[in-house]
């Protein structure tokens, strides 16, 4: 599951939102934004969901300095989409933020009106404001509703993470078929036997 977050006002937010120290005191000066509490637990809990992380902002950050600043705090992004990069794909007249282009499958953002381009343009968008202390908590409560609804991300999810456990998973599954086969063939056995025709 791809999901996109926007950057300001849902994860960079205004003094009165509290914000947590992320970056190192060395490189405080190239990335000056704090991000808000939470930001990067969430980031991790959605990581090990098997879920890649997006960032899509209107804003002309560079995409080569959202990846950096991102992963100079340990958070895995996948891919960042600018507002040079969205008018390349999407063009003027579109809506202000198209995620389907990028195959994002979910988009969170503060903005009601992006949400309404969701509406009118068929994609998926949770709005989280600034002020809800519970953004995390409603997050992840999405994320796993729709992991829940769809069954390939369900198996993604809960996919064997190395060699050894794929291979402990393939004998289990032989084996579980080989019972099930001496179970049939001794049932059809059993039924042959007791048939008098």
């Amino acid at each position: 599951m791809r999901i996109s977050f926007d950057i300001d006002d849902t994860l960079i937010c205004g003094p009165s939102v509290p914000t947590e120290s992320t970056v190192a005191w060395w490189r405080r000066r190239r990335y000056p934004e704090q991000l808000r509490r939470g930001t990067r637990a969430l980031m991790n809990q959605l990581t090990q969901r098997g879920c890649r992380i997006w960032i899509y902002t209107s804003s002309d950050r560079p995409v080569y300095y959202l990846k950096s600043w991102f992963r100079s705090m340990g958070i895995p992004i996948e891919g960042a989409i600018n507002q040079t990069r969205h008018v390349q794909m999407v063009g003027r007249r579109g809506p202000s933020k198209y995620p389907p282009a990028f195959m994002i499958d979910l988009h969170i953002d503060d903005s009601p009106g992006v949400a309404m381009e969701g509406t009118d343009h068929q994609f998926a968008v949770l709005l989280v404001a600034p002020e809800d202390q519970n953004w995390v908590d409603r997050v992840l409560n999405e994320v796993d509703a729709r992991i829940c609804a769809n069954a390939h991300w369900s198996a993604q999810r809960f996919a064997p993470d190395g060699p050894f456990r794929i291979k402990q998973m393939i004998r289990k599954g032989c084996a579980r078929l080989l019972r099930l086969d001496h179970r049939i063939t001794a049932r059809t056995g059993h039924s042959a036997k007791s048939d008098p025709g």
